[in-house]
């Protein structure tokens, strides 16, 4: 069977009360095979926290800045 990656791309900057509910709705999906690409361009809230937390509990999911 051919599973392949899918790529998926946030750019996010402020938007740690909406980061928590997308990366939940994306670690539901059934579908495995994917990566989780964060760009962070430079929040002043507790976006990187909470998207840290992800990047620790699934290797799925990276964090740049």
């Amino acid at each position: 069977m051919y599973n392949p990656l899918v790529s998926i791309i946030i750019p996010t900057y402020n938007r740690a009360h909406l980061i928590v509910e997308t990366l939940n709705a994306i670690l539901a999906q059934t579908y495995t095979h994917w990566e989780c690409i964060i760009v962070d361009d430079g929040s002043t809230d507790a976006s990187e926290i909470l998207i840290k937390q992800y990047c620790d509990s699934d290797s799925r999911i990276s964090l740049y800045h």
